[in-house]
């Protein structure tokens, strides 16, 4: 697993990523602490690190990056 610069980032800038995460998984129904949530506000924040700011932009690849992760399963019955 590749590490994440340790960049800090503004208030704004963490709000525009906290509002893409939030409709992301409201869009998928991924529970916050889910396996695809983490793996998706790591693409996210690699994302916008490597200059994708603009928060429309962020969904459109936010949305295209969580239509390529496959299905999560359940364990519970």
């Amino acid at each position: 697993m590749r590490s994440t610069q340790c960049i800090a980032l503004s208030q704004p800038d963490i709000d525009t990523l906290q509002r893409v995460f939030d409709n992301i998984c409201a869009e998928h129904h991924w529970p916050r602490d889910s396996e695809h949530a983490r793996r998706h506000a790591r693409m996210l924040i690699d994302e916008y690190l490597a200059g994708t700011t603009n928060e429309q932009l962020l969904l459109v690849v936010g949305r295209w990056f969580a239509s390529r992760l496959p299905a999560e399963t359940s364990t519970s019955s």
